[in-house]
């Protein structure tokens, strides 16, 4: 039985060492995400609860919208998926020119927010056509008076 055990070890180490080498190149050949300026504000939940939203220029003309209803104080790390079950999380849209906007279906992920400072996340969104939307960004706040109600 001792004789079998050391090639064992080997196999597993092989195994371990290549699945390492495919991860590293894998992302190696990766395009670098994009980081887009943005703006964040103060906002309004549909039942007039506290919210904000992230406006991200995607191309010439067109927006990414998303909308957190909740209040802008998350301390830690969040991920949000739309559309949500409940219809309580927020909502995401692709505002194109001439005032058409689609429904995004997706994740975004949310470093920290509070109104001290700059907000950084990321975004992997896709269309109703099947369009997908990616990148980061950072996100200035842009103070303006929010009535609620």
């Amino acid at each position: 039985m001792k004789p079998r055990n050391p090639s064992l070890l080997a196999a597993g180490l092989l195994i371990l060492i290549l699945g390492i080498a495919l991860f590293t190149f894998a992302r190696r050949n990766q395009p670098p995400v994009q980081i887009f300026p943005a703006t964040i504000n103060r906002d309004c939940a549909p039942w007039d609860g506290p919210a904000f939203t992230v406006s991200i220029p995607y191309t010439s003309g067109s927006f990414i919208n998303i909308s957190i209803w909740q209040s802008p104080d998350l301390r830690l790390p969040t991920t949000f998926s739309f559309p949500d079950d409940t219809m309580r999380v927020g909502n995401a849209t692709y505002l194109l020119r001439f005032g058409y906007s689609v429904q995004l279906t997706g994740k975004v992920f949310f470093r920290r927010v509070d109104m001290e400072s700059p907000v950084e996340g990321e975004f992997d969104l896709v269309t109703e056509a099947g369009q997908r939307l990616k990148g980061k960004f950072k996100a200035e706040w842009d103070i303006q008076p929010v009535y609620c109600g």
